[in-house]
């Protein structure tokens, strides 16, 4: 498959990346992304990132806003990244978060930020493996009952919050597939195929979902971080990886210049 990458910058990008939305997620108008927030964004500081096919059709979308942390320091926020179902599992992806890295780090940003569903296996593998990210937040019903998306299907919104610390050792390692595995301080399983339950039964779902969200809370109010995720084969749950909390990573990755404001 061929594809290039390159900035949206057109009415007719983001209204494609807008059609995406409905496709993908089955959102409901109220709830995409309307026109005026990816110009928003294209004009103040941040990219929407298209892969687009060689006679112009958007195959996936990536969509990045400036943002800053409680100590006044700059991120990126990844906002949403979508792929065409019929192009999910190829790549396209992670070639989106590949071309946002490189914009952020020509930009002198170190950290990109983003949330994810904690039951699904696919994006946690993504996110956390083959990306290196980390999550240290756990987000409870983030977006509330109200969000439309095929993705919850009548359960709450948690979300994780990944951290992807760009120009760290660990993403370096993680991008060359050479990450490496240390035995983990705990664990928190989940089921391998998530949307393999729901239509069958939602109120097993429902169950996993407070399991996992107890489970979580729990490790980090013991001062743990999710550094790894490993996935189970068959009917095996999959299983985030916990180690001891080490600040050292953010501190080491901001440059003095972007430290504050």
């Amino acid at each position: 498959m061929e594809y290039i990458i390159r900035p949206c910058s057109t009415i007719e990008d983001f209204k494609a990346c807008m059609q995406m939305q409905r496709e993908i997620w089955q959102f409901a108008d109220l709830d995409i992304t309307p026109l005026r927030v990816f110009l928003y964004t294209r004009h103040n500081g941040g990219i929407t990132l298209g892969a687009f096919e060689k006679d112009g059709k958007l195959i996936g979308f990536s969509n990045a806003l400036p943002a800053f942390d409680a100590h006044n320091r700059p991120y990126y926020y990844s906002q949403m990244t979508g792929v065409d179902k019929q192009k999910q599992n190829s790549g396209v992806g992670l070639q989106l978060k590949l071309a946002q890295r490189d914009f952020a780090l020509k930009r002198g940003i170190p950290l990109i930020v983003w949330t994810f569903d904690p039951l699904q296996s696919r994006n946690a593998y993504l996110n956390i493996v083959k990306l290196g990210g980390v999550v240290r937040k756990y987000y409870v019903n983030h977006y509330g009952r109200l969000n439309a998306s095929t993705l919850d299907r009548g359960l709450d919104t948690d979300r994780l919050s990944l951290e992807w610390w760009i120009r760290s050792e660990r993403v370096t390692r993680a991008l060359a597939g050479q990450l490496g595995r240390e035995p983990p301080v705990a664990t928190v399983a989940i089921p391998p195929e998530t949307d393999k339950i729901e239509p069958r039964s939602i109120a097993e779902a429902r169950r996993w979902q407070l399991e996992v969200r107890a489970a979580f809370l729990r490790r980090f109010a013991e001062g743990l971080y999710c550094t790894d995720f490993e996935r189970g084969r068959g009917d095996a749950p999959s299983r985030y990886l916990f180690s001891k909390d080490d600040q050292r990573e953010i501190e080491s990755t901001y440059p003095a210049q972007v430290s504050g404001v």
